[in-house]
């Protein structure tokens, strides 16, 4: 099914990328309508914060329990296929939501009945998404197309929280969520149009499922840089993973400025995020180093951040801070693939899913905590002191530091 790669082609004219592209620029929307209306739904449905936590609870189980298996299937199965049944998947179980509420059906339950396998599915499409990027564009247009991709994510939660606002006050959050069922609908149709491989020609992996997954971690236990690059962006990740929220806070309740302020800010933050994806591609050098720059950046734009009242310079800081995470973001995504062969891609992807995606809880909990003990001021101020400690001890470790190319960085050390 189609060619191999044209590494010669711009992407921008490259049509299977595009349309792919496409394709998960429209599933970041759905998702943006999601995390917004589906709480907001929630809570008209109860009252209850309780039950917004389960529910939230319900959806991040299936990641941190199928995220590494799904990881195993995507190097062993067809990675269009295992998109192509998710995508389909979700798109009737998150339509039976809306279909309840016109139907005058009870919501919540169908609500509770879908959210696990919902979940499940996203956890498999996950996998083959993060694998097969280096096979569609080829490992040299690789910085560039997760550039696109991460400009396409920034634009979906740009757009969608205001569209979601929008159609929740107009026709309620179950009908608002037919539209997220819509775009795994587009999603899909992409997928089916692509003509290109989304892997690697070659054998598969084989064996048991414990032995592929005991393979993806033993490979990553003995690449030195991979293991360096993704203990350093798990670490990173639990400190920024509560900024918004923290942001929010601050914005709100330490300074007592406006709502419409509040999303003044966070549209900079998201246009410094575009910018920041854009960019990212220029630097093909030291990605390591890179990597450590961006987050220092960003950590002195929080600490920034936590002691200012001033508007024009929040404004600044949250352009600078947004680019800063965007730039950081699409490095280390497109360096953890090049440190990878195609056929451990799944697993190497999912397990660095499963480790961010594990800590964030955690994350959020105990920055959740620090606004009750302390302030907004004073948990950013933490936040940004936490990216600094974390890059000032891997830049200790001297891995990151080191010069990069992929041959030699897949040596085992």
């Amino acid at each position: 099914m189609g060619t191999p790669a044209d590494t010669g082609t711009g992407l921008a004219r490259d049509r299977d990328f595009l349309l792919f592209a496409g394709g998960q620029t429209a599933s970041a929307l759905g998702d943006a309508l999601n995390k917004t209306a589906l709480p907001l739904l929630v809570l008209a449905l109860t009252g209850s914060g309780l039950h917004m936590g389960i529910i939230s609870m319900l959806s991040a189980l299936p990641m941190l329990l199928f995220g590494v298996p799904a990881g195993a299937w995507a190097d062993r199965f067809d990675r269009r296929r295992m998109m192509l049944w998710s995508d389909a998947g979700r798109t009737v179980l998150v339509a039976l939501v809306p279909l309840a509420a016109l139907l005058h059906l009870p919501v919540l339950p169908v609500l509770y009945a879908v959210t696990v396998p919902v979940g499940v599915l996203y956890a498999v499409f996950e996998a083959a998404c993060l694998s097969c990027v280096p096979s569609l564009v080829g490992h040299e247009r690789l910085g560039q197309a997760n550039s696109y991709l991460s400009v396409g994510n920034a634009l979906g939660y740009l757009v969608g929280p205001s569209i979601a606002g929008v159609l929740v006050a107009a026709v309620g959050g179950a009908i608002t969520l037919g539209v997220d069922a819509a775009t795994f609908a587009v999603s899909a149709l992409t997928l089916l149009l692509v003509r290109r491989p989304l892997q690697a020609a070659g054998p598969r992996a084989s064996g048991t499922m414990r032995a592929q997954v005991r393979e993806g971690l033993e490979f990553i236990g003995r690449q030195r840089l991979l293991r360096a690059t993704l203990l350093y962006w798990a670490a990173v990740t639990f400190f920024t993973a509560p900024v918004v929220i923290v942001a929010t806070y601050y914005v709100r309740e330490d300074l007592g400025w406006s709502s419409q302020t509040l999303g003044l800010v966070i549209t900079v933050y998201a246009l410094g995020a575009i910018a920041g994806a854009v960019l990212a591609p220029r630097l093909r050098q030291a990605p390591g180093r890179v990597l450590l720059v961006c987050t220092v950046v960003d950590g002195v734009a929080l600490l920034v951040l936590s002691f200012t009242s001033w508007l024009p310079l929040t404004i600044a800081v949250a352009l600078v801070a947004g680019a800063g995470e965007a730039f950081a973001g699409v490095l280390y995504t497109t360096l953890r693939a090049r440190l990878t062969p195609d056929e451990l891609l799944g697993r190497v992807a999912t397990t660095a899913q499963v480790v961010t995606f594990g800590l964030r809880p955690l994350s959020v909990f105990a920055a959740g905590l620090a606004l009750d003990l302390t302030s907004g001021a004073v948990t950013l101020a933490a936040i940004g002191v936490g990216c600094l400690v974390v890059s000032a001890v891997a830049a200790a470790g001297g891995t990151l530091l080191s010069p990069f190319s992929p041959e030699t960085a897949r040596q085992p050390r």
